[in-house]
């Protein structure tokens, strides 16, 4: 049986663009005229109907509370997605007894575009304290500290800290065969 009436309005479902029942020819097939004022022979497989705004009605408010818990799902699965990805290379490093931390700014902020070095410098010395913090607290046995070669001034910013308010911790360059020239490893436990 043809779903269609004469004076529907359908569009092409693998072509662009639209027309208006004009004949049936069979149950089968329509005639139409296409958006350029053409009739045209048409296979009721191809097309599909148009539908109005109210088949379309959203002022239901337990369907926007469900579309709105559904894009906050995906935010949350998307904000996920990015957060593991963007620390997806430490994952090398882990399952030693000891974490990981990559103080390079790129991993640590999305943007450092306009910044100046010691803006930076400052970022990275507050994830390096919290990381710290957070590896003491959970009597973590040792650490690595990932903060490049560059001039130096990272490295030099956290051994001082080390010194002066961690002087009871040891540290040293960690392994050059897993991290480069780079990292400082810092024993938290003996």
């Amino acid at each position: 049986m043809n779903p269609f009436q004469v004076g529907d309005k359908v569009r092409f479902l693998n072509a662009e663009g639209h027309g208006i029942v004009t004949k049936i020819i069979n149950d089968n097939q329509v005639e139409l005229e296409n958006e350029y004022g053409f009739d045209e022979v048409y296979d009721i497989k191809e097309l599909v109907g148009e539908r109005s705004k109210e088949d379309y009605k959203t002022d239901n408010l337990a369907f926007n509370q469900e579309i709105n818990q559904k894009l906050k799902v995906d935010q949350m699965e998307q904000q996920a997605s990015a957060l593991r990805k963007k620390f997806k290379h430490l994952e090398k490093y882990g399952g030693k007894d000891r974490d990981v931390m990559d103080l390079h700014v790129e991993n640590l902020i999305d943007s450092h575009q306009g910044m100046s070095n010691s803006q930076i410098l400052n970022i990275q010395m507050t994830h390096f304290r919290r990381f710290l913090n957070q590896s003491i607290n959970k009597q973590q046995r040792k650490i690595v500290v990932i903060h490049g070669v560059g001039e130096g001034v990272l490295r030099h910013e956290i051994r001082k800290e080390l010194d002066i308010y961690y002087s009871e911790y040891k540290f040293y360059d960690a392994p050059y065969e897993e991290f480069g020239m780079g990292a400082t490893e810092i024993i938290l436990k003996p």
